[in-house]
């Protein structure tokens, strides 16, 4: 094996986290340096991410850092078992046909044009942001869309082209739909929290109106990273068939039981059923062998649940973190070194939005906010600002992923798709560049314009 510069790293940090746990009895220490071993693995992928996973949940069992239902409590989360069930249910549209239909239909619009593959998408998904009120269903519906809209244009597995239009599916559909309050999990959860903590009840308008300026910049930054991809791509000398014909019974099963599903999760504020366990009472019908919606013998050869425990070991890793209170100590520690009202406004924006996104990289995006709520009035009463507007610029911290781990849509997109995480974690990082150096100074401008600072 040649030995890399990444590789090195790797094995650095595990030494170190080696070091640490023979060196210390403290477990705040321990668990500490096996969390940020963890996060550079999932980072690096020198080896599969569940494996790290795997490793992570079991070294917290060696060294006692939590109760047993702690650590393995990722398995019992929504999470586990959205992406458990989005795994069945991408398998069944791509088996069935429907994904490659539905994209045929779409090829009918965009022909063997790229630049409209990545605009319909984009827009897309950001639209599903309004209609369905978590990312993971929304990305088991259109990432299987995506890759066969890519099958269908002539992009072959693995090429540029597919990923691209995967990437364009699973960021449109995540990050500009922060700019509606019901969109993303991490939104729901952080204003739930700060309505138990300070009774705030931000209203629909207020939070788009708000949210606005950054998710424009997010979408923009989405296309401009993607489109350029068309100019880089061969041009095929033929132009690939793409016939729409009628659904056949299967299909038609298929795309009422999603139409149930997309029904069921945009109104789940109204009947109270987790997302969740809608899709896992979808994956369960698509497994009868009556309904002929996925082969028998599918979750033998061709469905792949190893990203399941990569998701179930970031969730470990995040509970034995706040089991211990590591991240309400660090939180604490880190604080006042942000030198809160001692600046501008503008830079006490960029304090909050940085340390909020830092922090969410410790944990996951739908983690983040157990501790950054608690945290809006002390960082309000420091910076003199409202602490509804703390609020918001805590949330464009949280919906900031550099890479790809924070976010669990992205993670399922990548084991939906199969798709390699580098040119992902360059998209991430260049959209969370524009956020801090385009998207924050106009953010700034609009909250003074329109009184939120």
């Amino acid at each position: 094996m040649r030995l890399t510069p990444t590789l090195v790293l790797a094995a650095l940090a595990l030494f170190g986290t080696l070091a640490v746990v023979f060196s210390t009895p403290d477990i705040a220490l321990q668990v500490a340096a096996i969390s940020i071993t963890a996060v550079v693995f999932f980072a690096l992928r020198v080896v599969p991410e569940a494996l790290t996973s795997l490793w992570s949940i079991l070294a917290f069992l060696a060294i006692g850092a939590a109760p047993k239902e702690v650590i393995f409590s990722g398995f019992s989360t929504g999470g586990f078992w959205l992406l458990f069930s989005g795994l069945i249910i991408g398998g069944a549209i791509t088996q069935t046909g429907l994904g490659k239909l539905v994209a045929g239909r779409i090829f009918q619009h965009t022909g063997t044009s790229y630049a409209r593959g990545v605009l319909l998408l984009a827009i897309t998904g950001m639209g599903l942001g309004m209609m369905i009120p978590s990312t993971i269903p929304r990305i088991i519906v259109l990432v299987p869309i995506a890759m066969a809209l890519a099958e269908v244009m002539g992009h072959q597995q693995g090429s540029k082209g597919q990923i691209g239009l995967v990437i364009t599916a699973a960021t449109s559909t995540l990050l500009p739909t922060y700019t509606f309050l019901t969109a993303n999990m991490p939104t729901i959860i952080h204003y739930g929290a700060l309505e138990t903590l300070y009774g705030l009840h931000p209203s629909y308008a207020d939070y788009f109106v708000q949210q606005l300026p950054v998710n424009l910049v997010r979408f923009v930054l989405i296309l401009a990273l993607l489109l350029p991809l068309a100019r880089t791509m061969p041009v095929s000398e033929t132009v690939p068939d793409a016939p729409v014909h009628p659904m056949s019974p299967v299909q038609k099963r298929l795309a009422a039981l999603l139409s149930v599903s997309i029904l069921l999760w945009a109104s789940d504020t109204w009947h109270g059923i987790s997302p969740a366990w809608v899709a896992l009472g979808v994956a369960t019908v698509v497994l009868l062998p009556a309904s002929g919606l996925l082969n028998k013998d599918a979750m033998k050869t061709s469905i792949d649940l190893s990203p399941a425990f990569f998701l179930a070991g970031v969730f470990a890793i995040s509970a034995v973190v706040a089991h211990i209170g590591l991240n309400t100590d660090l939180a604490d520690a880190i604080l006042p070194r942000l030198h809160l009202g001692e600046g501008s406004q503008f830079r006490d924006l960029y304090a909050i939005v940085g340390f909020s996104t830092a922090f969410s990289h410790l944990t996951t995006a739908p983690a983040a906010p157990v501790v950054l709520a608690p945290l809006a009035m002390p960082m309000a009463e420091a910076a003199g600002w409202p602490v509804s507007t703390v609020a918001m610029a805590q949330l464009i911290g949280i919906a900031t992923p550099l890479l790809p781990y924070q976010a669990p849509p992205l993670i399922i997109a990548l084991a939906l798709s199969g798709i390699p995480s580098g040119m992902l974690t360059r998209v991430c990082l260049g959209i969370g560049l524009g956020t801090f150096v385009v998207g924050l100074p106009l953010t700034y401008l609009w909250w003074q314009a329109i009184g939120a600072l």
